[in-house]
């Protein structure tokens, strides 16, 4: 992940500052990093936080630049650093921290998330209102919601969910049920940290998962980052959103593509690709040329 931006000197320099930050070493992750290991907590989101700001840094120098910015659950951080809210260092050293009071909310294990396509989001929390400790976790489109909990009950919401007409349910290959109230230990010493980060007010409006609106100034960054921890991720209204601030082109910026796909339901008319790699950032700024 992220070995190309990595050859660009300016962007390893980076990714020593940000690592460094973090008490990670960022350059061996990025490089060396075999699956098992890229995929706990606390070294994907340092990962994945990181790479999201150098392929927005490589778009910049070619004139590319927001109008608005979101991030999907940990690529908020990346988005505010993109907007100047923090520093790429501050924001790969506070998604850092929180993949560690993440990992240590529940027991490994006993916890997980699921994706349910084809139900609408009303007949998805009908169905859960029947089940303990599992919630809806992501509204991400109309017909695909992501829930979370304890694995026991997982499964018993997933057999009521098929029953109930979804398409397909598709156990998600995490550690733990982010973005559920199993996250709330971890959330209030999340907030601890973040008080005593530097924070600006963001240069280009940022859409918030917990509201599907911009943030207002400096005042609600942290408190909104807290509860984001342990509350639903509200995609669908947070694309809306861009949509009534003019956004009709999507950049989804990261190592796979997650997101775009989503958008021929979520904004069939827009313009939407997904960058990966500086060569990525390149054949872009030719073809708007």
């Amino acid at each position: 992940m992220g070995l190309e931006l990595l050859v660009d000197p300016d962007l390893f320099a980076l990714c020593k500052e940000c690592g460094d930050a973090a008490g990670v070493d960022l350059t061996r992750l990025l490089t060396e990093a075999d699956e098992d290991e890229l995929r706990l907590t606390e070294n994907a989101q340092p990962a994945l936080c990181f790479t999201s700001i150098a392929l927005a840094r490589v778009l910049g120098r070619g004139g590319v630049h927001p109008v608005a910015v979101a991030g999907h659950s940990v690529g908020e951080y990346a988005a505010l650093a993109v907007a100047g809210s923090m520093s790429a260092a501050d924001a790969v050293a506070a998604v850092r921290h929180r993949g560690l009071v993440m990992a240590d909310a529940v027991p490994a294990g006993t916890t997980s998330m699921a994706a349910v396509l084809g139900l609408d989001p009303p007949t998805v929390e009908a169905v859960l209102e029947g089940v303990s400790d599992v919630w809806p976790a992501n509204y991400n489109t109309p017909t695909q919601t992501v829930i979370g909990g304890r694995i026991e009950a997982l499964e018993i919401a997933e057999d009521l969910l098929k029953r109930s007409g979804a398409r397909k349910v598709i156990r998600l290959n995490v550690s733990a049920a982010f973005h559920t109230p199993l996250m709330v230990s971890a959330a209030a010493n999340l907030k601890t940290y973040l008080d005593g980060m530097n924070w600006s007010a963001p240069q280009v409006p940022v859409i918030a998962n917990l509201t599907a609106r911009p943030y207002e100034g400096v005042v609600d960054l942290t408190a909104t980052l807290e509860k984001q921890l342990f509350s639903p991720v509200r995609w669908a209204n947070s694309v809306r959103m861009m949509g009534e601030l003019g956004c009709d082109g999507f950049l989804e910026l990261g190592p796979r593509r997650a997101l775009t796909g989503m958008m021929r339901e979520l904004a069939p008319n827009a313009f939407a690709a997904a960058i990966a790699t500086p060569e990525g950032c390149i054949e872009l700024e030719m073809s708007a040329k």
